[in-house]
């Protein structure tokens, strides 16, 4: 009998050492060491990778195949360089945030790579880590610790995981001193994507990410009476271009909804997480 006990007692720690484990593991806070030999970061590596993204942000993996080298040596050069290791070269919120959003990008790019099929969840690797800034740090570390603690929230619908349903690239690495107009560019496109937002006579279909990040879109409004939509309204054009007829304008938004756009149903659509990829 004791020796029953003493055995639930070894599991227990076991699994209290795994959860501990894990909760590291997920916020990006097991050590890596960092190789003397490690690249120095060059933004080009990114960009030459980045050219196997279509003008509609739809990477194309055979393309993507032939930039591996170029993929490979900019994740590399991360290990040795950060915010967090190296915090003077990173001197602005912006500096900070574009390296996080850079990286984060390069290892869904990289997991594409191991792609199988297109119906398989963009978040399959999302526990695969690479060392960072003296860390092992894995795409949803750097969600935890970095962008989804931004502050702002067009990062939710810049995050590029290859889904359908979530943000897509645009074919340029994030910049420091065009982030701002980078972050907008992206709000822009997603808003204006019939499958993330559409109206429906009294009915606006609206891509769930906006009620998962609710507060934090509506904390970006100064208004005392706030509404999603607000924010939606912001980035939809006030003409239709002649390659997009038939969009949604903000007169259109207007006259369904009303001015306090509170005349109109909220439909809210799932987030489509299958893969969105060229093989």
């Amino acid at each position: 009998m004791r020796s029953f006990f003493r055995k639930v007692v070894y599991l227990m720690a076991a699994g209290m050492v795994g959860v501990a484990g894990l909760v590291l593991h997920l916020n990006g806070q097991i050590p890596a060491r960092v190789p003397a030999d490690a690249p120095a970061q060059q933004i080009t590596d990114l960009v030459d990778a980045l050219r196997a993204v279509d003008s509609r942000g739809v990477v194309d993996l055979t393309e993507l195949k032939k930039r591996h080298g170029a993929l490979e040596t900019f994740v590399a050069s991360l290990s040795a360089r950060s915010p967090d290791l190296t915090p003077e070269a990173f001197p602005t919120v912006e500096a900070r945030l574009a390296f996080w959003l850079n990286a984060y990008h390069a290892l869904a790019l990289l997991e594409l790579l191991d792609t199988r099929s297109t119906t398989t969840s963009a978040w399959r690797h999302a526990f695969d880590a690479a060392p960072i800034g003296g860390r092992r740090m894995t795409r949803l570390s750097i969600y935890r610790r970095a962008l989804s603690q931004s502050g702002d929230a067009r990062v939710f619908l810049s995050i590029f995981t290859g889904a359908k349903g979530r943000g897509v690239l645009d074919g340029a690495p994030f910049d420091p001193e065009s982030l701002n107009l980078q972050l907008d560019d992206a709000t822009r496109r997603f808003v204006q994507r019939r499958d993330h937002f559409a109206i429906d006579g009294k009915k606006v279909k609206l891509s769930e990410l906006f009620r998962t990040h609710q507060d934090d879109f509506l904390a970006a409004l100064p208004e005392e009476r706030k509404n999603v939509l607000q924010i939606v309204w912001a980035y939809l054009p006030e003409t239709c271009a002649d390659d997009k007829p038939g969009c949604d304008t903000r007169a259109d938004l207007d006259r369904a909804c009303g001015t306090r756009f509170d005349d109109c149903e909220l439909v809210w659509v799932p987030v489509d997480e299958t893969l969105a990829v060229k093989n």
